[in-house]
């Protein structure tokens, strides 16, 4: 299982700060695409801007997905 935390809209978009996915994937794009289909719709409409890390390495979309540890979701942010 791995934990997935969400930050920023992700969070409220997810409806909880955090899930546990088992991890199906071999690279974060597939990875991505199941964590939309498992938090729906608006989750999968907001991944592709969001940013996925593991511990301190962002991965990009082909990178090998990790299996264990946490996943952290950085949603895309604005301000001045």
């Amino acid at each position: 299982m791995m934990l997935v935390r969400f930050f920023g809209n992700a969070k409220a978009v997810a409806g909880a700060d955090t899930v546990e996915i088992e991890v199906s994937a071999e690279t974060v794009a597939d990875f991505v695409e199941q964590l939309g289909e498992r938090c729906g719709d608006e989750m999968k409409a907001l991944l592709p801007y969001c940013r996925l890390a593991h511990g301190t390495v962002v991965l990009d979309a082909k990178s090998a997905m990790p299996t264990t540890g946490e996943i952290v979701v950085l949603p895309p942010v604005s301000g001045g």
